[in-house]
């Protein structure tokens, strides 16, 4: 996950989870040149890969206005009986991919999604529908399934979108994770396209947000880093007000979110390449499954909708890596490079339809 601010931050950081430079906000850096390598550490721990910088944003490439809808075509779900997918994104590529799944025969994209713009992470809903929270451009655009035709485009004008989490993208509630926001700290922007994003939800615990998830009951989490570089997990009953920090999250490092079928918190613990999986966390976590080790190094992954597989985008090789799937255990089982640009730092990994909870 990369950070591409302006008003978000004085020193504009594009290094997955680097944020600004040191824990001061109102730094005024220079901001480097694209590709420039700094060095990073998270909770003590260098991390060369995550320091990339890039320039600002083009002014022609942020959203008009504050809260409000950039685009709207909503259209009727015609897709009743949807194949499952597998997507990936990179975050300096310009196209996400999809592929049929399973593909253990590392078979080539069937649909791509053009024009995306700096995507951390990429996500679905339990229609297929495919969410980009397009961290470029400052919106999230939902697509109908299979890399279809956009249903709507939202300005997320709280921050930076990097992760997004919705049951019905189309019509209902999705939680946005912003790495920071306009004012500061991560937060989670609650958004519909049909009233853009009218809510932000902050704590003190969310320094720079990682990944969002969205329960069937309409609870939301937020994985983030306190100021101090500490991970930590924060609980949003009905996705409103301040948030709960959850107790019992022994994560070493923040990541993404997801929720399986049994109801249970689906995390990544990013920078040591753990899995763990939590029961409740509302605010108390119990520790149901893991740490299980990843084959590689990421920061995002999804589950399929029987929560029989779970996908990761192996950023360290530029692959997506597919895992049989349990509370007693984890096992790769494929890997997925055609069409993907190591180079390009592969990160968001998506099955659709998305995890029945």
């Amino acid at each position: 996950m990369r950070l591409l601010t302006s008003a978000i931050c004085t020193t504009v950081a594009v290094g997955l989870l680097a944020g600004c430079s040191g824990s001061n906000l109102g730094s005024t850096n220079a901001v480097p040149s694209a590709g420039a390598a700094q060095s990073h550490f998270i909770n003590g721990k260098y991390v060369p890969q995550f320091s990339k910088f890039a320039s600002l944003i083009p002014a022609e490439l942020r959203p008009a206005g504050a809260h409000g809808i950039a685009k709207l075509q909503l259209q009727p779900d015609k897709h009743k009986k949807k194949k499952s997918m597998i997507y990936a994104s990179e975050f300096y590529g310009t196209t996400a991919f999809g592929y049929k799944s399973p593909n253990a025969s590392n078979g080539p994209p069937v649909c791509t999604i053009s024009g995306v713009s700096y995507i951390n992470n990429i996500a679905s809903d339990l229609k297929s529908n495919v969410i980009d929270p397009d961290g470029g451009t400052r919106t999230v655009i939902v697509h109908k399934p299979k890399c279809g035709a956009v249903i709507g485009t939202i300005s997320d004008g709280y921050g930076q979108p990097s992760d997004a989490s919705s049951l019905n993208a189309a019509t209902g509630k999705i939680a946005v994770g912003n790495i920071f926001d306009t004012s500061g700290n991560g937060s989670i922007s609650v958004c519909t396209i049909s009233g853009g994003c009218t809510t932000n939800l902050t704590n003190a615990n969310m320094y720079e947000v990682a990944g969002v998830a969205m329960a069937k009951n309409g609870d939301c989490w937020g994985d983030a880093i306190t100021s101090a570089g500490t991970a930590t997990l924060t609980y949003f009953k009905g996705c409103s007000g301040s948030g709960q920090a959850a107790t019992g999250f022994s994560n070493a490092y923040f990541g993404g979110l997801d929720i399986d079928k049994a109801g249970n918190l689906v995390t990544i613990s990013a920078f040591d390449s753990k899995l763990y999986i939590y029961k409740g966390c509302n605010p108390g976590c119990t520790l149901v499954g893991g740490p299980f080790s990843l084959n590689g190094e990421a920061v995002f992954g999804h589950l399929n909708s029987t929560s029989s597989a779970f996908v990761t985008g192996d950023f360290s090789v530029g692959q997506l890596d597919v895992y049989k799937y349990s509370t007693s255990g984890i096992s790769l089982q494929y890997s997925i490079t055609n069409g993907l640009n190591s180079s390009y730092d592969v990160e968001g990994a998506a099955f659709a339809p998305a995890s029945k909870q």
